[in-house]
């Protein structure tokens, strides 16, 4: 056999159907190859995001979006239309030979891109997705200038998403959060790991704790939120924690290994996430909360009842109440509830919500939602922007104006910044999407819609299988999904081009994937 002949893959055209997809295989070789009207082309099998298998993704329209996370690709060329992956799609040459696509296992060379602007020096404020993605996404369209990134915690960024799921289910190296051993290094950024105390968009300037003010000729804002932590009596015992941070997630693992009893105060996504893991782990878990079913003002009541039973099967325990106050010596020993209840812990998690880091932001007055309002162009000043946690900006899709905290929200934020740094003009209108493990489940929500009139249900709740559409003023805006992922990703993709059909046609059942 001829070493120094390159690898190739070869599939039969007629495996590969037109305006689809099909993945090739030659022992551990593995490429995609997608077909339309233009031919055939080959890219990396698995997402760069996570490694999932693209093969099972959905193609809508001229994109190809990942089956777990949905990050998109143009099947032209792969190029990363959103997140959460942040880099392209490897593409391979293809010839075609008689019946056959064969893929050569040598890597087309990225074309070279040398971005055009004024704009020397990049200074950011925070280190976690928004940040990121902007850096990302300067480096990728070929911005050569310099980029200074603030923030005060002084791990390399890492992938916040996965402190309250698998991180929990059993001890884990930290280095297993960071999305590069070293990103600063391989994005080319002065990483300043202090504490800024006062941003002033008018002068696009940053003060540190030290003294040293940074000023920058783009300045992005991205300080991102923190964990809540109510005022209850006993909250500064020993084993009383919340999980924002790569150190608060540290930390709770840590005493995971000691403990026992867990009680989780708050039914939201982390509380419900950290618990199932948790419970993994083998730990009696007990999460208090104020409402009797978890997320019926978020999804309904039926999806809500059906989560609510799914973790009660795997062993966590349901309490609705409100906390009195947390008692123990110097560590905590039980969480008592207002009608005198007692429930023991060796460990409490709060997870009580996040609020936007906006105190340090001069001049710029916090809205009810305490985000720093914006429009369209998410700018805050000439040459300033904001984006993630802290920006209350018009939401195409449901035409409010929304804070909303999703992680990959935060990256769609970042990377449009990052263009509009580079000169792009066009108007923000990214879909908002998250994903939660709910223990084993994936569920998937996209859209947004806080106060929705009604429900379009779909499928068996009970089964956690199923889509739920949730519709406001007539219109269908937002989706929650578990087992549905052609009819949720043809969802998201029609409601970011404002193609959803009216609530009358899916509930007549309009098939949403050949719409797409």
């Amino acid at each position: 056999m001829n070493q120094d002949k390159p690898r190739e893959i070869r599939l039969a055209l007629d495996a590969i159907p037109l305006g689809g997809k099909a993945e090739g295989k030659a022992g551990e070789d593995a490429v995609l190859f997608v077909r339309d009207a233009d031919g055939v082309r080959a890219f990396q099998a698995k997402c760069p995001h996570l490694g999932a298998p693209l093969a099972k993704g959905e193609i809508c329209g001229s994109r190809l979006y990942c089956p777990w996370h949905k990050a998109a690709f143009a099947i032209a060329d792969g190029s990363v239309e959103e997140p959460p992956a942040l880099e392209s799609l490897t593409r391979y040459p293809v010839r075609i030979e008689g019946g056959e696509a064969v893929a050569t296992l040598t890597p087309e060379p990225a074309p070279a891109k040398r971005a055009g602007t004024t704009v020397g020096a990049v200074l950011i404020v925070g280190t976690g997705a928004a940040a990121v993605a902007c850096v990302t996404t300067l480096r990728r369209e070929g911005f050569s200038g310099t980029i200074t990134m603030i923030g005060r915690e002084v791990q390399e960024p890492y992938d916040r998403t996965k402190l309250s799921k698998q991180f929990l289910a059993k001890p884990t190296p930290p280095e297993a959060m960071l999305l590069e051993p070293d990103f600063a290094a391989a994005h080319r950024v002065e990483r300043i790991a202090a504490e800024a105390t006062r941003i002033d968009p008018a002068t696009r300037s940053v003060t540190l704790a030290d003294g040293r003010v940074l000023t920058g000729d783009a300045l992005l804002i991205a300080t991102g939120s923190r964990a809540v932590r109510p005022d209850f009596e006993g909250v500064d015992r020993d084993g009383v924690m919340t999980l924002r941070s790569l150190d608060d997630a540290v930390r709770l693992s840590d005493a995971a290994e000691q403990a026992r009893r867990v009680v989780v105060i708050g039914a939201g996504f982390i509380g419900l996430e950290a618990a199932a893991f948790l419970t993994k782990r083998g730990l009696s878990v007990t999460v208090l909360s104020r409402e009797e079913i978890p997320f019926a003002k978020r999804f309904g009541e039926a999806v809500g009842t059906a989560l609510k039973r799914y973790h009660a099967g795997n062993g966590v325990t349901f309490v609705t109440g409100r906390v009195a106050r947390i008692v123990g010596d110097e560590s905590v020993a039980a969480v008592e509830i207002e009608d005198g209840t007692r429930l023991p812990a060796d460990l409490v998690v709060i997870g009580a919500g996040a609020a936007p880091e906006t105190a340090i932001v001069a001049g710029a007055e916090p809205d009810a939602q305490g985000g720093l309002a914006v429009g369209t162009d998410l700018k805050l000043a000439d040459g300033v922007w904001v984006a993630g946690d802290i920006a209350a900006f018009p939401e195409h899709g449901s035409r409010l104006t929304a804070r909303i905290e999703h992680w990959r929200l935060a990256q769609q934020h970042g990377t449009h910044v990052a263009r509009a740094i580079l000169g792009a003009t066009d108007a923000f209108s990214g879909t908002p999407f998250f994903w939660s493990n709910q223990g084993d489940k994936r569920l998937d929500y996209g859209g947004y819609a806080p106060d929705f009139d009604r429900v379009i249900l779909q499928g068996d709740p009970a089964a956690l299988d199923f889509i739920a559409y949730y519709v406001r003023e007539n219109r269908a805006v937002a989706a929650c999904s578990i087992g549905r992922n052609p009819a949720f990703t043809a969802f998201l993709h029609l409601l970011g081009e404002d193609r959803v059909p009216s609530p009358e046609a899916i509930e007549a059942g309009a098939d949403l994937p050949a719409l797409a």
